[in-house]
């Protein structure tokens, strides 16, 4: 039976990864919640997972994917559940808070728990109470609670998306992990310690390949890429020609990534994005929400280049979802 994963350094020495280590050396052994920022495959669990191995907690570490999460089991998993709250509730639960009672759990595309959800736990940071469905016995967890979004929550806070109060008390330290395009000076150490888990080495030629991509699917597919490498050689040296290769072999996939999930939006064009979905497209009741006229919404949307008449069709044949950068997305398109 396998164990939890082993959790490895916090490779890089750009400005932000040196703050990342400072901030969890200095808040990891307190109580404060703490939000982790940044794009997919940045490594926010990686912080996760050294923030509880630094806290001193005796429970688990326990991640849950709010992204996955149906809505209508949302409080059962969360909280648990008592036989017979519902149809198919055919024995006791324990939820996800109670299983991180004394330990730390991860809240990750925290931005797609349910407003329900929010609610309560924000009572389970505010006193540890919560509630199995079914039951009227209150229970006590102390859990300490990590949240990961892709991006700043305010725009959803101010769309009415995300609860303010949650969003304060979740936002007790705020750890910021920047795309990989954006820290270069990490590219290459990371690359060589994925290289030396696979007990090889970097040619100084590499390095230079290495930095000629952007790598959009950040930290994760820079792990991908040298793995594929590493296949192509029989010795313990990664030369010049098998990076390259690797990185040609997998540049599809990140075409495909980048057409799936385009350039965030700005907050302004987001955030009237949010709230024209959460009113059923009427763009009356989204600029009441947001305080704006109604053109201001049609400007915002416009400048970030969406028809708000696409939308509407393609929501009325299914043909699109929510992508984790909060863009429709089309349906049958990997997330």
């Amino acid at each position: 039976m396998k164990g939890p994963p082993e959790v490895g350094p916090i490779i890089g020495e750009s400005m932000a990864i040196r703050r990342a280590r400072e901030l969890i050396e200095r808040y990891a052994a307190t109580s404060l919640a703490i939000l982790l920022v940044g794009a997919t495959g940045t490594g926010k669990e990686l912080l996760a997972r050294h923030i509880h191995g630094r806290s001193g907690r005796r429970g688990r570490f326990v991640g849950l994917n709010c992204g996955v999460l149906p809505r209508d089991m949302a409080d059962g998993l969360l909280f648990g559940y008592d036989r017979g709250a519902f149809s198919g509730a055919v024995k006791r639960h324990r939820g996800h808070v109670e299983c991180a009672d004394e330990g730390t759990f991860l809240l990750d595309e925290l931005l797609c728990l349910p407003m329900d959800g929010q609610a309560k736990l924000l009572r389970v940071l505010d006193s540890g109470e919560f509630q199995r469905l079914g039951e009227e016995t209150v229970r006590y967890a102390d859990v300490r609670v990590i949240g990961a979004v892709q991006e700043d929550v305010g725009a959803q806070v101010r769309a009415g998306a995300f609860r303010l109060d949650l969003y304060q008390r979740l936002a007790g330290v705020v750890i910021e992990l920047p795309p990989l395009a954006d820290r270069p000076g990490d590219i290459v150490p990371l690359a060589a310690h994925f290289a030396a888990q696979r007990q090889q080495v970097l040619e100084p030629a590499a390095a230079e390949e290495l930095t000629r991509h952007t790598w959009p699917g950040n930290v994760r597919e820079l792990r991908l890429a040298i793995e594929r490498a590493g296949c192509l050689v029989n010795n313990g040296t990664l030369p010049r020609w098998a990076i390259r290769r690797a990185v040609e072999t997998g540049a599809t996939c990140s075409r495909v990534t980048e057409d799936v999930h385009p350039p965030a939006l700005g907050p302004k064009a987001r955030a009237a994005l949010s709230a024209c979905e959460r009113c059923g497209w009427d763009t009356r009741e989204a600029a009441k929400v947001l305080g704006v006229t109604r053109s201001t919404v049609y400007e915002r949307l416009k400048a970030a280049g969406i028809s708000l008449r696409a939308l509407r069709k393609a929501r009325a044949h299914s043909e699109f979802r929510w992508n984790s950068d909060g863009i429709p997305a089309s349906a049958d398109a990997p997330t």
